[in-house]
């Protein structure tokens, strides 16, 4: 266990951010000393992956954890691969396209950790991180004790799970290995692609499928090791469709994909498109030009600002529209 004091906290948004502590997990065997650790400070603790999907304050006053279980192992027998929490998402997926293995392909490029995947249960292009988990390693650290939680017990819903809230530390995912042998094409943005470009859906495989996921998320989100961002910044709300105010934008407007005879999942991005020339401008924070949903800076920026600016957002689309947006990264309180 290495501990570090008033150390840097890494972020996509470059937000200029420290905290008190800095504690870096190697093994299993370093958990009771973390534990104890907790204890005696009695300080809040935030556990962080590659801080791609977190809005920093600018110092905060507690304990940063950063795991690091960098583990691949592949368990045939059972048809799972259990994967420290400290791998990088899109390189696992490539490992997976590599083995053949199927269900991984449409979550491709997806900025962060394995472990930080059930946490807000990733998904993209018709598919959902939680279709592929099988049980998910922890540890408590305010009792003390390891977990292991299935994928029942995670709760998992649309970019949200029970590993939200308590005090877990996940240090091992064990996935699936034997989805269907189907490609997942229904998605409108692959089939899209596929049209403009003349691709047989025949010919594809694995290794096309991910490349084509990569494009398109290339075309339209920016890499946040050279445009700093947290990927996408809001929800897609999901309402009553009969309470969507329609005196400004006709619901024809709107991009709705129905859920049942009452709910609808509505895109968010059209929303913020439909309102943003009426937002207030701000020199540190910008809507990408090419997705409504990602706002970029030019590194300049701190929390405050952030979510200033992102309140703002929220207040235009519920003054023109009813509907609330809820901030899809985590922000870590100061």
């Amino acid at each position: 266990m290495n501990i570090f004091e008033n150390h840097k906290i890494k972020n996509s948004l470059q937000i200029k951010s420290s905290c008190k502590f800095y504690v870096e997990i190697n093994n299993k065997n370093e958990f009771n000393d973390l534990h104890v650790f907790i204890s005696n400070k009695k300080l809040p603790v935030f556990i962080l992956g590659e801080g791609t999907n977190i809005v920093p304050p600018e110092y905060y006053d507690g304990i940063i954890i950063k795991p690091l279980f960098n583990n691949i192992k592949y368990l045939n027998e059972t048809n799972i691969v259990s994967v420290g929490a400290s791998i990088n998402w899109h390189f696992l997926v490539k490992e997976m396209v590599s083995k053949n293995i199927y269900g991984f392909e449409n979550l491709s490029l997806i900025p962060g950790t394995v472990g930080a995947a059930p946490i807000q249960n990733i998904g993209a292009y018709g598919q959902e991180v939680s279709n592929l988990i099988n049980k998910v390693d922890c540890f408590n650290y305010e009792t003390g004790k390891f977990v292991t939680l299935t994928k029942e017990q995670c709760n998992f819903s649309y970019r949200d799970s029970s590993l939200k809230k308590g005090n877990l530390i996940i240090f091992n995912i064990d996935f699936k290995t034997d989805s269907i042998n189907r490609l997942n094409l229904d998605y409108k943005s692959i089939q899209t692609y596929l049209y403009q470009n003349k691709i047989d859906s025949n010919s594809l495989n694995l290794d096309s499928v991910s490349d084509i996921v990569c494009k398109i998320r290339n075309s339209i989100l920016p890499n946040p090791d050279e445009v700093p961002n947290a990927g996408s910044f809001f929800k897609n709300p999901i309402i009553d469709k009969n309470k969507i105010n329609t005196d400004h934008f006709s619901l024809d407007r709107l991009i709705i994909w129905d859920i049942d005879s009452v709910y609808v999942k509505v895109g968010a991005a059209r929303l913020i498109q439909l309102i943003k020339n009426d937002l207030i401008n701000d020199n540190n924070i910008k809507i990408y030009d090419k997705h409504a949903l990602v706002l970029i800076t030019n590194s300049e920026t701190s929390q405050t600002n952030i979510l200033e600016y992102a309140n703002q957002i929220k207040s235009k689309v519920f003054e023109v529209f009813n509907i609330p947006l809820e901030i899809e990264p985590t922000i870590i309180p100061n």
